[in-house]
């Protein structure tokens, strides 16, 4: 386990827990890689969290990255000159999109990835792989981009706005085609300022069809975990960059530890 986790008692239960859980499959992942599908998002308190997971130990495997179950992500966001994706999620409008550099520290790879958000509700993702862990665009993602999604460039050249730091445990479920992350430890930066959530997990489960139950959301449920709208780039901006965000209150006031 990290060092950065090893200093916070409800990490190292996790660590504990999840010691035990069986580890996935390549197969496994390919299958629950969920390209298209329907997301869920929860905030709960860290304390919370060890009891959640043990309690749904036999219905999931946990993804190593390479040995380790805990991986580190270092993402960078980029968007247009207006700030096109923030506020759109802000505004919650459909579609909608989110570009990101994210670099996977543990396995030492980058990838450059394009999350929308379809009319229908569903998420759409397209990833690419880069070399090396470059955080900035580079020459080969802009061609690429341009060829692919060139409406990325409607108002100009995209611009770095925010990054994150944080540590992944993820999960997969051996009873259906789900497959959940749990984030520790974000670090939020944007416009020279940074921001560490320790209290708070972020939950995201993701499948491919519409709220279906699984035993990690009735667990959460059990917590009461809150089912909440949830972007980490858009709280970066939001909590750091000086921008409107008062959709994103609920969110900002529940990773700070209030009701």
């Amino acid at each position: 386990m990290s060092a950065a986790l090893d200093t916070v008692p409800s990490f190292a239960r996790v660590f504990e827990v999840v010691s035990g859980f069986a580890p996935a499959s390549a197969e496994a992942l390919e299958r629950a890689s969920l390209q298209r599908r329907f997301d869920r998002k929860y905030l709960i308190e860290a304390a919370e969290v060890p009891a959640v997971v043990a309690a749904v130990g036999d219905a999931y495997q946990v993804v190593l990255a390479r040995d380790a179950r805990f991986a580190l992500y270092d993402t960078f966001y980029f968007d247009t000159p207006s700030l096109r994706s923030y506020h759109a999620h802000r505004r919650a409008k459909r579609p909608r999109f989110k570009l990101r550099v994210r670099n996977y520290i543990d396995r030492a790879l980058s990838m450059l990835e394009y999350k929308e958000k379809t009319p229908r509700g569903d998420t759409r993702k397209l990833r690419w792989r880069r070399e090396g862990l470059e955080p900035a665009l580079t020459a080969a993602d802009l061609a690429l981009l341009e060829a692919e999604q060139p409406q990325l460039f409607d108002e100009g050249p995209l611009h770095f706005k925010a990054r994150t730091v944080f540590h992944r445990l993820m999960l997969l479920g051996t009873r259906s085609v789900e497959r959940a992350t749990l984030d520790f430890n974000l670090e939020l930066h944007c416009a020279g300022r940074e921001k560490t959530i320790r209290e708070t997990v972020v939950v995201e489960v993701k499948d491919s069809g519409r709220g279906g139950a699984s035993p990690l959301v009735l667990a959460l449920r059990q917590a009461r975990a809150r089912a909440l709208p949830f972007s980490k780039y858009c709280m970066a901006v939001a909590m750091l960059g000086g921008e409107r965000g008062n959709a994103f209150l609920p969110s900002i006031r529940a990773m700070q530890g209030h009701p």
